[in-house]
């Protein structure tokens, strides 16, 4: 997850440079330590507007798979759907997804704690992850309890599904709350931390969202040695509120990220400690994440006491 203003324990920029870019500074947590939460990736091990469905809006005549129409890739050729969650049951299928759960993993956004069947739904078509204010309780974690105001929403296809390389994208709507206070986003972690602890075996963060700057998401590369020009700055949405599609194409020498099919970042990597592809060389999973922010992008009175992400699909070609 990319930072706005400091990330506790290093993440890529500092909030100061998302001021510089977009005015408004706020703050998010790291992957392996926000807050002192636990490893985002690798925690959930203890626990078994834009495009369409159809993608894209391609035509009933179109060649068609299990992702919808059949895409053209860049380089030639199509790309080949191997994985598709539409969310049209009524119960998060566990054959692809695990749930996040602070008592498993410690893992925490600020006040935010994930509890066990908390947090998250799918109903009408869509997963919805949310994010509920509640009288200061105990969060209980692996390295005992400490105090949250919030309970919030996350899933992984961690132990599931990971791939590397490919096409990356999830059609989603943010809460349309426009102050500080929430934070989310689909980003990607590796399957196994072939490279070291975070962020030596990368991350992807395919769309970051903050409330403070509601229009904008911001797509990252985190790695040994990543720095404040592997954040793209300037995704500006607008109305993040109604469905945008999100999608990474990755590749083994650069990252192109899109925001409803149109290119918004392109980033090569430079890693100080292994040679590219490294850390990128690997299976990676999918995430989508839903919480209460931190920092100065913390809650403010304005902030509603339950907000809800929507997630129409997440698919992935390789």
């Amino acid at each position: 997850m990319v930072n706005v203003l400091r990330k506790p324990a290093g993440r890529a920029a500092a909030l100061v440079l998302v001021a510089a870019a977009v005015a408004v500074p706020l703050s998010a947590g790291t992957a392996d330590a926000r807050s002192g939460g636990g490893s985002y990736y690798g925690s959930y091990g203890g626990n078994g507007g834009g495009g369409g469905r159809g993608h894209g809006g391609g035509g009933s005549t179109s060649p068609t798979d299990a992702c919808g129409a059949v895409l053209a890739k860049p380089s030639g050729g199509s790309w080949s759907c191997s994985f598709v969650d539409d969310f049209d049951g009524t119960s998060l299928d566990t054959t692809k997804w695990v749930a996040q759960n602070s008592a498993l993993s410690s893992f925490t956004v600020g006040a935010t704690c994930f509890v066990a069947g908390e947090g998250y739904d799918v109903s009408g078509g869509a997963l919805k992850l949310t994010v509920t204010k509640k009288d200061p309780f105990a969060c209980n974690t692996p390295w005992g309890a400490r105090t949250a105001s919030y309970t919030g929403g996350a899933v992984s296809t961690y132990g599931k599904f990971s791939q590397a390389y490919g096409r990356f994208e999830a059609r989603i709507a943010f809460p349309g709350h426009t102050d500080a206070g929430l934070h989310g986003g689909f980003w990607m972690n590796p399957q196994n931390k072939v490279y070291g602890a975070w962020p030596a075996s990368g991350e992807i963060d395919v769309a970051e969202w903050f409330s403070g700057v509601a229009d904008h998401v911001f797509p990252t590369l985190h790695y040994t040695g990543s720095t404040s020009a592997d954040t793209g700055w300037n995704c500006v949405v607008g109305d993040v509120s109604t469905y945008h599609t999100y999608a990474v194409e990755w590749s083994r020498s650069k990252m192109d990220f899109l925001f409803d099919g149109q290119l918004c970042f392109s980033r090569s990597w430079a890693p100080t400690d292994v040679q590219a592809p490294a850390p990128f060389d690997q299976p990676f999973t999918a995430s989508l994440l839903a919480a209460a922010g931190q920092g100065t992008n913390s809650p403010t009175d304005t902030m509603p006491a339950q907000a809800t992400t929507l997630v129409d699909y997440v698919k992935v070609w390789s």
